[in-house]
């Protein structure tokens, strides 16, 4: 019997690994959705440093503008890989409109992908499933520019340091998982039952976003209040 349950629970953890976002309800009256992501191991990088952050935003599409700030507009995955964990579902609340990849961050560190992302919406009262994403890539870069020195290796503020303009973020969209459904279907069932809404496949686009500077226009940032007048990636430069 002990073996029979050992065997199961390795199922249901290639199945889609742990819960990953506390427990959730959701109903087709709710006033918020929640996005689902499919995320692949980050290794020890991710593992060492507490796991990463994995940063959506409130987008405009047509300015190519962040419209998160500090008052807001996020949806954020917090502590992904922190126990080296398998692949796994993450799920994160946010309220209805236009979503973009924005950032992987690593304590003091991180990568913005605002040369080359995604896009996506998000509707209330529904589960969107955007895909699958893989964070090697982006770590292994991240780790190599602290390495040889295009990040400092010590944080000299609370701010992220940043690499802008040549990240690409890798995410696999739906229509190339199929058949996806079941197992996400599965995995709320076990994980999250207080989840009762419609699943719903991102139409994840291509795109772009501005970044900005500080207040003091003294630091670029990653997106954020003051994105909207600053150069497409083509254009700017770093500081």
């Amino acid at each position: 019997m002990s073996r029979l349950l050992g065997m199961l629970a390795v199922l249901l953890a290639l199945l889609g690994g742990p819960a990953h976002a506390g427990a959730v309800k959701l109903s087709p009256s709710s006033e918020y959705g929640l996005i689902a992501v499919m995320i692949e191991p980050g290794g020890q990088m991710a593992a060492a440093n507490g796991g990463y952050a994995l940063n959506m935003a409130r987008f405009s599409p047509e300015e190519h503008a962040s419209l998160a700030n500090s008052f807001g507009g996020w949806a954020t995955l917090n502590g992904v890989g922190k126990m080296n964990q398998i692949r796994g579902y993450y799920l994160t609340k946010a309220k209805p409109g236009s979503y973009v990849f924005m950032s992987l961050a690593v304590k003091s560190w991180g990568v913005c992908y605002n040369g080359d992302t995604q896009t996506f919406d998000v509707k209330a009262g529904e589960v969107t499933f955007v895909g699958r994403y893989d964070p090697r890539d982006s770590l292994i870069e991240l780790s190599e520019a602290v390495r040889n020195g295009r990040l400092p290796s010590m944080a000299r503020t609370t701010d992220i340091n940043f690499l802008f303009d040549t990240s690409r973020l890798a995410l696999t969209p739906p229509e190339q998982l199929e058949p996806w459904r079941p197992e996400l279907e599965a995995w709320l069932k076990n994980e999250q039952p207080g989840v009762d809404a419609p699943i719903v496949a991102a139409q994840v686009v291509s795109t772009h976003f501005n970044t900005g500077r500080d207040a003091f226009g003294m630091r670029r940032i990653c997106g954020g209040y003051y994105a909207k007048k600053d150069k497409p990636p083509a254009e700017a430069k770093a500081p």
